[in-house]
C-alpha cells in the first residue's frame, strides 16, 4: 500500500492528449569549438581527456554531402514544448519566417500555471503584486546566484507578454485568470500565477485543484490547450512545424556564426534548415541523461532514495550538449536545484511523520521546503495521517481568485479519499498499530508522536515545531493514512549560460552570434531551490523570454 510515484500518476492528463514527452530536446551536435578554448566543456574528441565528461565530447561532423534538402528561414526552432512554442508565436507575428523541428509527433505540454507580474488578470481583480520585493525575494532565496538581470527582465515584462499572448488566444475559446494566492509571512504565495482555461482541459469541479484532495496526478493539464491553440495558430500564419525532426548538428559559417541545424528526418534523411536570423535551442534540460543530471543536480543524485526518485521531465540533454560542442559554457552554478513536489504536493497535512514514527516539519510548510524536508528524513519517507473530520477542517481554497465555486467541498473530499482508500493508495484503519504494521512504522513512537500532537491540539500551542493554532486538529480515529517513499523531481533547474537577452555566452560571457536559449535549456535563473512562493514561475519564465526571443530576432527589442 505504499505510494509509489510513477509518471504515470503526474502525467494522467497528458497522456491522452499524446504529449508526454515533457518538455524534451532534440538528439543533437554541432560544430566543435574553435581551437584554443580553455572551457573544459568546449573540448572537441581530439582534445578531449580522460577526465573530460561524456557529454562534453564532439562526435564529428556530419557531411554535408549527405544532406538531402536545404531549407531557408528566418528563424529555427528546436523544441516544441512551451517555450519553444512561445517563441514561434512571437516570431511568426512579428513578420518572420519561422521552421521548428520537434523530434516528436506532437507538441510538450505540462502544468500550465504562470506566474506573470501584474498581468491584466491580476490587476482586473486588484491583486497586484509589489514588484521590487517580489523579485528582491526571489533574488534571496537564490543567494544571488543568478542573472539579476534576467530576474527583473522577467519581472517587468511577463504581464506584457501574458497580455499579447491572452489576445492571440482569444479567438481560439481561451482566456486566462488569477490563480489563488496567500499572504502569509512563511509560506507566502505571491498573487500573479495564470493560467488558460476554456478548453478541453478545463476542470468540471473544484475537487480536481485543491491543494488537499490527495491525489498524486493532474486533475487538468490546461497547458495542453493553450500551445494546441497556438499551434493552429503559427501553422495558420505560415510557421512550418516538422515533426518527427531531430536536430543533429549546428551549423556555422566561416566567422563562426550559427547559422543553421541539420536535422535528421523519420527515414533518416539529412536537411538542413538555416536561419538568417538566428537559431533557438528550446528543448529542455537533461534530465534522462544519467552522466548529467548526476553532475549537475548532485541534490538528487546524492538522495537517499538512490535512482528510486522518478525524474518527470524526458529532456535527454541535447540541446545543451550541441550549443556546448559549438563553443558555449553552462552556468557558472554548478549545482542545479530540482524542482521536487511529490509527495509534498497533494498530501494531507494534518500530522506527517517519517519512518521513524517522529514529526519532523511544521505541515503547513510549502511545497518546496516540504519535499527538501523528506529528502533530509530517514529513507527520504513520510507518512501522512488524518481522519474524516479533517474535510470540515480544511481551509475552502478556490484555485481560482475570480470564482469561489472553484472550490472544494467536504463532501468531495471524502468522496476522492474513499476512491483513493479503493484503488490502493490510501488506506483506512480503526488503530494506529494497524497504520505502523501496513507501513513498517515503530508502533510505540507512533502512538507517542500522535498522543504528543493531540496534546498540542487541546493546548493550541505546538510546541515541537509551532504549526499556528488553527490549523491543529485532534487526530482521532478512524484515520486515513498514506506513505511516500520518496519525493519526485519534475525537473532540474540549470543550463547554458546565457544572457538577459538569451544569447547563449561562451566562457568569457562573450555572446555566440546567431545563438539563444529559453526555457529549461537556458540557464542562471535558479539557485537552491525551485520556490513555490511564485507558482508557476518557470512557465512564466518560458512565456516571457519566448516573446522576448521573438521580438528580439525582429528587430523590436
Amino acid at each position: 500500500m505504499k505510494t509509489n510515484i510513477t509518471r504515470r500518476h503526474f502525467l494522467a492528463g497528458s497522456i491522452a492528449a499524446g504529449a508526454l514527452a515533457a518538455t524534451a530536446g532534440l538528439a543533437g551536435c554541432s560544430q566543435p569549438a574553435a581551437s584554443g578554448s580553455d572551457d573544459s566543456g568546449n573540448q572537441s574528441a581530439a582534445t578531449a581527456s580522460n577526465d573530460v565528461h561524456s557529454w562534453e565530447i564532439y562526435p564529428g561532423d556530419i557531411d554535408e554531402a549527405s544532406v538531402t534538402e536545404t531549407i531557408e528561414s528566418d528563424v529555427v526552432i528546436i523544441g516544441l514544448g512551451a517555450s519553444g512554442t512561445y517563441a514561434a508565436a512571437s516570431a511568426i507575428e512579428n513578420g518572420l519566417s519561422v521552421a521548428v523541428l520537434e523530434r516528436n509527433d506532437t507538441f510538450n505540454a505540462n502544468g500550465g500555471s504562470h506566474f506573470v507580474f501584474n498581468s491584466a488578470a491580476q490587476r482586473e481583480l486588484g491583486q497586484e503584486v509589489d514588484v521590487e520585493l517580489a523579485v528582491k525575494d526571489f533574488l534571496n532565496i537564490a543567494n544571488d546566484k543568478v542573472d539579476g538581470n534576467a530576474v527583473w527582465t522577467w519581472a517587468k515584462r511577463s504581464g506584457e507578454a501574458a497580455d499579447w499572448f491572452a489576445e492571440i488566444v482569444e479567438p481560439y475559446g481561451l482566456h486566462p485568470v488569477l490563480q489563488h494566492s496567500d499572504n502569509e509571512p512563511i509560506t507566502k504565495i505571491y498573487p500573479g500565477t495564470i493560467l488558460f482555461i476554456g478548453g478541453e482541459n478545463e476542470p468540471t469541479d473544484g475537487i480536481d485543484n485543491d491543494p488537499y484532495n490527495g491525489d498524486l496526478g493532474l486533475g487538468f493539464v490546461p497547458e495542453i490547450d493553450l500551445l494546441k491553440a497556438l499551434l493552429e495558430h503559427v501553422q495558420s500564419k505560415g510557421a512550418n512545424v516538422y515533426f518527427k525532426h531531430v536536430s543533429e548538428q549546428l551549423v556555422k559559417d566561416e566567422a563562426g556564426r550559427i547559422i543553421g541545424v541539420i536535422a535528421s528526418d523519420a527515414d533518416g534523411s539529412y536537411k538542413k534548415f538555416t536561419a538568417t536570423k538566428g537559431v533557438v535551442i528550446a528543448t529542455g534540460t537533461y534530465d534522462q541523461d544519467p552522466e548529467m543530471h548526476a553532475h549537475f543536480c548532485p541534490t538528487i543524485a546524492n538522495n537517499p532514495c538512490g535512482d528510486e526518485v522518478p525524474l518527470f521531465n524526458m529532456g535527454d540533454g541535447s540541446g545543451i550538449k550541441q550549443a556546448l560542442w559549438a563553443g558555449a559554457a553552462m552556468q557558472a552554478n554548478g549545482d542545479h536545484p530540482p524542482m521536487m513536489f511529490w509527495g509534498s504536493t497533494n498530501c494531507i497535512k494534518n500530522v506527517l511523520v517519517n519512518k521513524l514514527g517522529k514529526r519532523f516539519i511544521d505541515e503547513t510548510a510549502g511545497q518546496s521546503n516540504m519535499a527538501a524536508a523528506q529528502f533530509n528524513q530517514p529513507g527520504a519517507q513520510m507518512c501522512a495521517l488524518w481522519n474524516a473530520a479533517y474535510a470540515e477542517q480544511l481551509p475552502a481554497i478556490s484555485y481560482r481568485a475570480d470564482d469561489p465555486s472553484w472550490t472544494a467541498t467536504p463532501e468531495q473530499f471524502l468522496a476522492k479519499w474513499e476512491a483513493l482508500v479503493e484503488q490502493g493508495i490510501f488506506m483506512k484503519a480503526d488503530t494506529l498499530d494497524e497504520i505502523a504494521a501496513a507501513y513498517g512504522l515503530p508502533a510505540d513512537a507512533l502512538a507517542e508522536t500522535v498522543e504528543e500532537y493531540n496534546g498540542y491540539c487541546a493546548a493550541g500551542v505546538d510546541e515541537a515545531f509551532h504549526k499556528k493554532a488553527e490549523e491543529l486538529h485532534e487526530l482521532t480515529g478512524p484515520y486515513f493514512a498514506t506513505f511516500y517513499t520518496c519525493p519526485a523531481s519534475l525537473a532540474s533547474m540549470g543550463g547554458l549560460h546565457v544572457n538577459a537577452r538569451c544569447e547563449v555566452l561562451d566562457a568569457e560571457d562573450q555572446p555566440l552570434e546567431g545563438l539563444y536559449a529559453i526555457g529549461l535549456a537556458a540557464g542562471d535563473f535558479y539557485a537552491n531551490q525551485y520556490s513555490t512562493r511564485f507558482a508557476g514561475n518557470s512557465l512564466g519564465r518560458c512565456m516571457t523570454f519566448g516573446y522576448l526571443v521573438g521580438r528580439q530576432l525582429a528587430g523590436l527589442e
